[in-house]
């Protein structure tokens, strides 16, 4: 079992790289902090990190236990929250998993609808993949979700389908395609286009739905993230691919962007524990989603 001290420095070594640095970020000593990572290494059975160019890298083993090192803070301190909440009278906190994508789209919206009418509730966001995000339901670690997923995977949790995702093509205001009313998949395709990673569930629809209509599947370049495809398209290194809900953000950036298709295998989803009641707040913010998903997506 680790302890507070303990996950915090685990933390500030990955943050960090060395035990210097690390050490003085928790207000720790050198000495006690290498001593510390020592004993840990030596009641888990496995090292953490090995020495590399005078500086400490994680090994396999310590990359596997950091998400849960990241987690287990996260609730550390989300309790210390709550309990400061309640000290100071305000005794109800919304705890919400996101998606990147959601979290620069289309969440803040929700969010300040959903202050109008709950303006003293102190939320909390958690960042993840779809899959972390569900994980973090069916754990009680959130109140709702918001994730772009496929609706077989939601088996586990509660949902709500918000909105079907569209593929996008994004591009400079000054790319010749930009006058062009309509663009095709196919066109698109063609001229080698950014796309997300297959490990994305839109990634994976773009692939399908490329493979799908016979064409071939030679990305210029794959990223992790709708805003580093958007990113990318704005550097003027090609036409990007992403779901609607980077489109948005792109033209946000001053892109434009062109509907190719609508992906029905695809969808907006909030998600929340199976056998929790929603607190009013929290059923306000699953309207305000669904509002702001109809009359953006």
């Amino acid at each position: 079992m680790l302890n507070r001290k303990e996950l915090s420095l685990l933390r500030a070594m990955y943050r960090h790289g060395t035990v210097t640095a690390a050490a003085s970020s928790i207000n720790m000593t050198q000495p006690a902090a290498s001593a510390l990572l020592r004993d840990m290494e030596s009641r888990l059975g496995f090292a953490l990190f090995s020495r590399m160019n005078r500086r400490l890298r994680l090994t396999s083993q310590g990359h596997a236990l950091m998400p849960e090192v990241f987690n287990a803070l996260a609730g550390i301190e989300a309790v210390d929250k709550l309990a400061g909440d309640i000290r100071q009278g305000a005794t109800t906190r919304l705890v919400i998993g996101a998606v990147a994508i959601t979290a620069s789209s289309l969440l803040p919206a929700g969010l300040a609808c959903m202050r109008q009418k709950h303006p003293d509730v102190a939320v909390t966001l958690r960042a993840g993949t779809a899959l972390e995000i569900i994980e973090m339901a069916v754990d009680h670690r959130i109140d709702m979700g918001i994730i772009v997923s496929a609706e077989e995977c939601q088996k586990r949790v509660a949902s709500s389908k918000l909105a079907p995702l569209s593929l996008c093509a994004v591009m400079r205001d000054d790319h010749p395609w930009a006058r062009r009313p309509a663009l095709s998949l196919e066109m698109v395709v063609n001229s080698r286009p950014i796309v997300l990673g297959t490990a994305l569930p839109a990634g994976r629809a773009t692939k399908e739905e490329i493979e799908m209509r016979g064409l071939p599947y030679r990305p210029l370049i794959e990223v992790a993230q709708s805003s580093a495809a958007c990113a990318l398209a704005a550097e003027g290194l090609g036409v990007a691919i992403v779901e609607s809900l980077g489109a948005r953000y792109a033209e946000r950036q001053g892109l434009v962007s062109r509907q190719l298709l609508t992906l029905n295998s695809l969808s907006l989803m909030m998600v929340w524990p199976q056998d929790r009641v929603m607190s009013a707040a929290a059923e306000s913010l699953l309207l305000c989603m669904t509002t702001e998903a109809k009359n953006r997506l």
